[in-house]
């Protein structure tokens, strides 16, 4: 239900998730239910997903948007704002994020080219201005607000991320179902169904100061132990998130 009002919410129709559904369905099959020794066919794959053979080859030429630009703009901010906090050329002798000359050594554009990959300097600093992440100082030199990264209004951008983050928790869930117990990967939460209503603004508080600090922690620790080498490497998030059940409002209920 949470899924559904959230796509509802940011006008997406029934068809259009349908069709979206259906495309993954086909695409997952292809890639991940083949036979190592036999290429995967079309008669196998209506198998494996209850569609017809005309459809199933449709939606296998279809080519379809997927949101991946968005998450990638999302690991793209996340990785620059990362090297701003970690990263020694771009800190103050205390430790802190320095405000930045825009171009030159050790600078904004520096720091973008180093760790955003091929985003455009320009682009990064639109996302991040529009974000509130950072502004520029009376001398011109750009100011890190903020540690943590909050997409703008738009609804593309936050359905992007949105969709990044689920199929990675989702992943994960998966990867232990399967997994023996010396290869679990780590899934934990803490939960608790008598919190006081008064206290929840100040458990609020208290996650984001707490959370923001842990995330950083394991930032600069995987920082630390990046490789040179993509063929030796392995892309790896983790992820903190508050969930506060709604109390239903007496009109939700039956009756």
């Amino acid at each position: 239900m949470s899924l559904v009002r959230t796509i509802i919410r940011n006008g997406m129709s029934y068809g259009e998730f349908d069709q979206i559904v259906r495309k993954c369905f086909v695409d997952v099959s292809f890639r991940d239910f083949s036979n190592p020794r036999n290429k995967q066919t079309i008669s196998n794959v209506a198998i494996l997903t209850g569609l017809n053979r005309k459809e199933v080859k449709r939606l296998h030429e279809l080519d379809l948007e997927q949101g991946d630009d968005a998450g990638q703009q999302y690991n793209r901010v996340v990785r620059v704002i990362g090297g701003w906090i970690n990263d020694g050329r771009f800190l103050r002798d205390d430790g802190n994020p320095r405000d930045l000359d825009y171009e030159g050594k050790s600078s904004f554009s520096e720091l973008v080219r180093q760790y955003s990959g091929d985003m455009p300097v320009a682009a990064m600093q639109k996302v991040l201005t529009r974000s509130g992440n950072i502004s520029f100082t009376d001398g011109n030199r750009v100011r890190l607000l903020s540690h943590a990264y909050l997409p703008s209004d738009d609804p593309e951008e936050k359905l992007g991320i949105l969709g990044v983050d689920t199929s990675q928790l989702i992943d994960t869930i998966d990867y232990n179902l399967g997994a023996g117990e010396a290869d679990l990967r780590f899934q934990r939460k803490a939960s608790n169904p008598k919190v006081s209503a008064d206290a929840v603004p100040e458990i609020k508080q208290f996650l984001r100061r707490k959370g923001q600090a842990f995330l950083e922690e394991v930032d600069l620790y995987m920082a630390q132990h990046e490789s040179d080498s993509a063929e030796d490497s392995v892309e790896m998030s983790v992820a903190v998130y508050y969930h506060e059940t709604e109390t239903p409002k007496p009109d939700d209920k039956d009756g």
